[in-house]
């Protein structure tokens, strides 16, 4: 192709950008439909990012409120949460709207409860009642490998009479999930599909000049090698968007250093805003003073750039947030991981790897992950059109970006597992033959068993070699009796629901806490958490005794032959002297300096800390009041 071929290639390809007209808002007949569904049986609405599926979901607890019906609704994380809460006492009112997210509680009686979905799941294990509507956001993370089992006990534990209404852009196999929880519920819930998103979206990349072509493999077979190494100088980048006009965008890398060097790259940039986002930033910086601190302040104010990623505290986060909200942030660095967390869209999502980066090392994006960061690209009533630009450092990246575009999301499959804190409670609440029955209604077994008799029986040997692996623990410790009755012990264990659930209870079992101050019961406690721990070496709490734990749980499992990590007694006492430090009255920056960490992860651990103490505050025992003081101690500023 000629260069005038490709100008006239990229004019037709950007045609049509900017705003639409403005116009008042009329609900999709899709929205419709769903909302004369809830009200009558369980929904499933699988619709495109901003397509407006938590519009359904507000309209509906509008009406289930005014029939004086309790509504929780859940998301799967806490920022998500924390966003969602803010969102709700805008649109509801403040004394309407709760929030529960393991170490905050903020109005509970309330009619509408925001929260996280293992909350919800606590809850429905407890005695209390179950809340008449609830909406499950994120449902795809029914697959999640860690968590998924969460969504899939929510489902099967709530009671018929509750209403559920399951949100997603990206599950592929929603009619199986459907049909699954008709069996498992009774009544199949009414399935809406929606393909159009409201806001289309283009594909599209960026050669070595700075066109934008569309992302086509006609295209790239045109262009020379080295028209497709565009060199990653996120200046020149963000500069060529805006001249397009494809900003504000949000630029995903694979790492934390990455989108945080980027974004210093634009020390000493000026652009159009700043007086407004000194605004919002100084509406929140006057709430948690140490952001005026922070190393990228300037990169935000002046420049309207900034990096959104998990090592960063939640209100720096909520600033980025809220200034991309109102249309004053021109890019925003974001990690791959965090395309899910991050709630607000934008004109254009820009990838310059189609790699990310797991425990495994470097893999290719899976067709989930690139459709999560495609959908925040297009923002509904504010762009005719969303564009996703891919920035090539060689030719097969473009190839595996088309390929990826053209995928669908892999299919939700189970990842239900069996944990110590599930069988108490299953337990304690409907003896041995009502948990078999509740373990036989996983959607594990309901896959398999649609894949065929021989994988159904395999399946169901393994998981009921798992419950018996953890049942004989549990009863060599004392939590439960030969004939699986729940012992005193037990009858207390059970109010544990941390993923922690082994350490903490034996914690307290064995009386490790008496003797303790709340400071150094609260290092105790992080110790036994598994969260990132300081990069230095600290040895601030002695935790020989906590040692004796983690060895003895270790041996039970691999004995029992229950895959089992050891816990490395370094990092141990690196999170127990960072939180002990930090209850003791440190300052934050003393925190940070001393122990290394991103103040986003310190952040965690210690909320992470509060959530577990929260669980040992509800104990009948007297670790209660240790831990409600221990707790209260560590959630202040900038924590909370």
């Amino acid at each position: 192709m000629s260069t005038g071929d490709l100008e006239r290639l990229e004019w037709k390809f950007l045609e049509g950008i900017g705003e639409p007209p403005p116009s008042a808002f009329r609900p999709s007949p899709f929205q419709e439909e769903a909302l004369r569904n809830i009200l009558e049986r369980d929904t499933i609405v699988v619709a495109p990012t901003g397509s407006g599926k938590t519009w359904i979901a507000e309209q509906a607890i509008r009406d289930f409120v005014k029939r004086g019906i309790e509504c929780w609704y859940t998301t799967p994380l806490k920022a998500l949460s924390n966003q969602k809460y803010d969102q709700f006492r805008r649109i509801f009112g403040e004394e309407s709207v709760g929030l529960l997210t393991g170490e905050r509680k903020e109005n509970p009686r309330a009619p509408i409860i925001v929260a996280t979905t293992e909350i919800l799941r606590n809850s429905l294990y407890g005695e209390g009642e179950a809340p008449g509507f609830v909406v499950l956001d994120e449902a795809h993370y029914l697959a999640d490998p860690e968590r998924g089992v969460t969504w899939e006990e929510v489902i099967i534990l709530s009671p018929p009479e509750t209403r559920l209404l399951l949100l997603s852009a990206t599950i592929s196999n929603a009619d199986e999930i459907a049909e699954w929880m008709g069996k498992v519920r009774g009544t199949e819930p009414r399935l809406i599909k929606v393909g159009e998103r409201p806001v289309p979206l283009r594909y599209g990349f960026m050669d070595r000049r700075g066109r934008i072509l569309p992302l086509r493999e006609v295209v790239v077979k045109q262009l020379s090698g080295s028209d497709l190494r565009v060199p990653f100088n996120p200046v020149r980048i963000v500069s060529t968007l805006e001249e397009k006009d494809l900003t504000p965008v949000i630029i995903f890398l694979p790492r934390r250093r990455d989108c945080d060097e980027a974004a210093s790259r634009f020390a000493g940039e000026r652009s159009r805003g700043r007086e407004e986002r000194m605004e919002i930033f100084m509406q929140i910086a006057n709430e948690v003073p140490v952001l005026w601190d922070h190393p990228l302040r300037d990169p935000l104010i002046e420049a309207g750039v900034a990096p959104h990623h998990a090592g960063h505290l939640t209100c720096w986060k909520m600033a980025v947030e809220r200034m991309l909200s109102a249309g004053l942030i021109r890019a925003v660095f974001a990690t791959t991981t965090l395309a899910a967390g991050l709630d607000v869209p934008a004109r254009t999502v820009a990838l310059p790897t189609v790699v990310t980066q797991d425990e495994a090392g470097s893999r290719l994006l899976s067709p989930l992950e690139f459709h999560q960061m495609s959908g925040r690209a297009g923002r509904r009533g504010r762009d005719r059109v969303g564009f996703v630009i891919i920035v090539p450092r060689e030719r097969n990246m473009l190839y595996d970006a088309i390929k990826l575009a053209s995928s669908q999301p892999e299919p939700i499959k189970s990842a239900f597992s069996v944990t110590y804190y599930q069988i108490l409670s299953l337990l304690g609440r409907h003896g041995l033959q009502g948990t078999m029955r509740i373990l036989e209604r996983s959607l594990l077994l309901y896959q398999m068993a649609k894949i065929g008799r021989k994988r159904e029986k395999e399946a169901r040997r393994r998981l009921m070699q798992e419950f018996g692996r953890r049942v004989n623990i549990l009863k060599s410790l004392g939590y439960l009796t030969e004939s699986l009755e729940l012992t005193e012990d037990g009858q207390w264990a059970w109010m544990l629901t941390h993923v922690s659930f082994l350490y903490l209870a034996e914690f307290v079992r064995r009386g490790l806490y008496r003797g303790t101050t709340p400071a150094v019961l609260a290092g105790m406690v992080a110790a036994l958490i598994g969260e990132r721990s300081p990069r230095r070496r600290l040895v601030l709490l002695d935790i020989s005794r906590l040692q004796v734990i983690f060895k003895d749980v270790w041996r039970l499992e691999k004995r029992s032959g229950i895959p089992s990590e050891r816990v490395s007694p370094e990092e141990a006492r690196g999170r127990a002297s960072c939180v002990y430090l930090w209850a003791s009255g440190a300052s934050w920056q003393e925190v940070v300096e001393l122990s290394r960490m991103e103040e986003g992860d310190l952040q965690r651990l210690i909320l992470q800390t509060a959530e577990a103490l929260h669980q040992l505050e509800g104990l009948p025992l007297p670790v209660a009041s240790l831990a409600a003081e221990a707790r209260r101690l560590i959630l202040r500023k900038p924590v909370t």
